[in-house]
């Protein structure tokens, strides 16, 4: 990750991206819409930028913004994001929950740990 200083303060120059991440979401709590799962998994595309994790597995669209990251682990080749408030966009239907996602990541698991958590 490339960083440019503007003033002392780092300016993003390129999101993080992967493809084919393994995406775990468990323990889910609905705050808002009727969706279903409790718990699902999914292959996505994961992207990071502007502050904005957003996970697209086709059908299923996550986006959880940095604020609501209630704690990021380091794992054996994974990262699991404690996360409030956040929305899946479930074909036309935005539901809001909370919970635990896992993204498997592979040896790239301490770069994202780092840019996620810092």
């Amino acid at each position: 990750m490339r960083f440019i200083r503007n003033d002392s303060k780092p300016l993003r120059v390129s999101p993080m991206r992967a493809s084919d991440v393994k995406a775990e979401f468990s323990n889910l709590e609905v705050h808002l819409g009727s969706f279903k799962d409790g718990k699902f998994k999914t292959k996505a595309l994961v992207s990071y930028e502007d502050d904005l994790l957003i996970i697209d597995g086709g059908k299923l669209v996550a986006r959880v913004h940095a604020r609501n990251f209630g704690k990021v682990s380091l794992e054996k080749k994974a990262i699991r994001i404690a996360a409030m408030n956040f929305e899946i966009v479930d074909g036309d239907e935005v539901n809001t929950l909370s919970g635990s996602i896992r993204l498997e990541l592979g040896d790239d698991s301490p770069a994202w740990y780092k840019e996620l958590w810092g």
